[in-house]
């Protein structure tokens, strides 16, 4: 899945990884809520990111078990946060 959203967007048109079947010619277009409810990972380009997340790259990293269902077990321990 790719996005093109820019900016403080309320709509994302999103791209299937999948192929062109499904959807608008292969995009769907997901509101904001979406996402903060469902999206628990990213990739992005370090240029969009803000200067806190930037810093949290170069601090040590927590190891969690193998079996930690999408990050639950941060949550439990507080080390992730969520707003």
């Amino acid at each position: 899945m790719t996005n093109t959203g820019t900016g403080n967007a309320n709509k994302w048109r999103v791209e299937n990884s999948w192929g062109t079947e499904n959807g608008d010619k292969g995009f769907h277009t997901m509101n904001d809520n979406w996402f903060d409810e469902h999206m628990f990972e990213i990739a992005s380009h370090p240029k969009f990111l803000s200067t806190e997340m930037l810093e949290a790259l170069d601090t040590e990293p927590h190891m969690l078990p193998a079996w930690d269902p999408m990050g639950s077990l941060a949550r439990q321990e507080g080390l992730l946060e969520l707003d």
